[in-house]
């Protein structure tokens, strides 16, 4: 699998399929008065749960002990690289919304309008800013290349619609999602059978909104780096492995470590744009999708509470 398809098809996954929507792409809200700890579900968005904390995880360095310095929040910010990482979700952020495409609208509540932060300026004095005032970034006078096809491959990067001929119904039962007891523990690879809310929908239903699967009530020990895999209707014949470049691979979810947190456990949700998965794996008209949960590593604690799919409306 050439690495940089596999790189371009992650972009495309993180701004398109998976962040469809303002939540999707920028993540669960965040209000005054919420315990980050204790705040029920507040799902992480998709630029976050997939390539950005992969590049943290990269750039870490395995031979220091807890990865230091990129590989973990208490010591990301002493790696220089750090201010270009973080610099470059401004870019993404601005690509996500010039794609033209419904929905990739930023929050408009005027909570998050007005939220501020303090920060000492280059004459040490402090000043205040608001998100508002970062919204359009040519009034902060800069600005990034222009987003085209032929500068970002990755815009062509939708995986290939999987041929009928190699697909192959799976062998063994596999259990309905309300079968299930929750939480359950993500320590060996979860496969179960949710009900979508429609099948077949029309491109003018699809228009109205999009399919997401929502894996909810993520608890993990905050302490060491966690990941793991989602994969939706994995029709693949037997001795094949399916990858990032395969339409079945919906994306993950992984999170760096805060070093001294160990037993700590935080709280997390996760979701998936189905709208293009089911349409390139065959799968539009069957009643149930097959959901497979894979763990990679940091994951025999951790739990998932709930595992649904809705249809999420777009927002013009």
């Amino acid at each position: 699998m050439p690495i940089i398809s596999n790189k371009n098809y992650t972009v495309y996954r993180d701004l398109v399929r998976n962040g469809g929507d303002t939540i999707s792409f920028f993540g669960g809200e965040y209000r005054a008065g919420n315990s980050p700890v204790d705040n029920g579900d507040p799902s992480v968005g998709s630029v976050e749960a997939g390539s950005h904390t992969a590049v943290h995880r990269w750039i870490g360095d395995p031979t220091q002990p807890n990865n230091e310095d990129m590989g973990n929040f208490y010591s990301a910010g002493y790696d220089p690289v750090f201010y270009v990482h973080h610099s470059n979700v401004d870019r993404m952020w601005k690509l996500w919304k010039e794609l033209g495409i419904k929905g990739h609208k930023e929050p408009t509540d005027p909570d998050w309008l007005n939220a501020s932060y303090v920060f000492y300026d280059e004459n040490e004095e402090l000043v205040r800013v608001y998100n508002k005032d970062c919204v359009n970034i040519r009034k902060l006078n800069y600005d990034f290349i222009e987003n085209s096809k032929e500068v970002f491959p990755w815009r062509k990067s939708r995986p290939a619609r999987r041929s009928k001929n190699s697909q192959v119904e799976p062998t063994g039962p596999v259990e309905t999602v309300d079968k299930i007891k929750f939480p359950v523990r993500l320590n060996k690879i979860l496969k179960v059978k949710v009900k979508r809310p429609a099948v077949n929908r029309s491109e003018a239903e699809k228009a109205k909104a999009n399919e997401v699967l929502f894996i909810k009530k993520i608890r993990y020990d905050s302490g060491k780096f966690v990941k793991f895999d989602v994969f939706v209707n994995d029709k693949v014949k037997p001795g094949e492995i399916t990858t990032p470049c395969d339409p079945e691979y919906a994306g993950g979810f992984a999170q760096i470590p805060h070093n001294d947190m160990r037993n700590m456990f935080m709280g997390s949700s996760a979701r998936f744009g189905l709208s293009e998965l089911l349409e390139d794996t065959n799968t539009e008209g069957e009643e149930y999708a097959t959901v497979t949960l894979v763990p990679r590593t940091g994951c025999d604690d951790l739990t998932v509470g709930e595992i649904k799919i809705q249809l999420v409306p777009i927002v013009a």
